[in-house]
């Protein structure tokens, strides 16, 4: 049913610039890790890179436009139009590489907000082992080899369990488990990483019931 492959929300009106900054990073992380949408990409249809470069030039103009510069105000919001311009053409192009290959779940790569109608639908009509969690990474402050994990969940939702993949992930051997569970997935930290590598984190819960779907891969250089 079409319905299945507009399942994520592009509309973004509603989040703040720090949100939006956040959004954009995990959309061009998606994107770069789709080999499908890099594949014959159209000139049109960005790489991922071009995402960030917009969250680059909003985070400079918002050092004065946050001080109440009108100008740069408008500047940064033209940035963030055009940017949320660019992510529709994006996703739409992507909806035509999930139709072709008749597969809806290609469009969680992307890191998306699901629509609220089919979020509401999910939670009533799914146990918590069978929600997919959506995950975000951030660095440590003043820690080296140390990054944070935030999962979203359904309550009561955990345990749950991690697997780490330093550098691009090639196969299933690439993964390995760090160990432990945790009962909460909203903060979990992981230390004695190496420095200077980009690595892939995935989360999925281990309830008597019956493991979850694995999260879509979040990445993150650790510093």
């Amino acid at each position: 049913m079409p319905y299945q492959y507009d399942f994520v929300d592009v509309n973004l009106r509603k989040q703040t610039y720090p949100q939006i900054f956040v959004t954009l990073n995990g959309f061009a992380d998606g994107l770069d890790a789709c080999k499908e949408y890099n594949e014959n990409r159209p000139e049109h249809i960005y790489a991922g890179q071009r995402f960030r470069d917009h969250v680059v030039g909003m985070k400079e103009l918002s050092i004065g436009a946050d001080r109440g510069d009108t100008l740069l105000q408008q500047q940064r919001q033209a940035i963030r139009d055009l940017a949320e311009l660019e992510m529709h053409s994006s996703v739409s192009y992507m909806k035509t590489i999930a139709i072709h290959k008749k597969d809806p779940t290609i469009l969680h790569i992307l890191n998306l907000p699901v629509k609220e109608m089919h979020q509401k639908s999910a939670k009533k009509s799914q146990s918590p082992h069978q929600v997919e969690i959506r995950l975000e990474l951030k660095r440590i402050r003043n820690e080296s080899g140390a990054i944070t994990i935030i999962g979203t969940h359904v309550r009561n939702g955990g345990p749950y369990f991690i697997n780490l993949c330093k550098g691009e992930p090639t196969s299933e051997e690439s993964w390995y488990n760090p160990g432990g569970h945790y009962n909460n997935c909203s903060k979990i930290v992981q230390r004695n990483l190496e420095p200077a590598n980009k690595y892939y984190v995935g989360m999925r819960s281990d309830r008597p019931e019956g493991l979850g779907p694995w999260s879509q891969p979040a990445s993150i250089i650790v510093l």
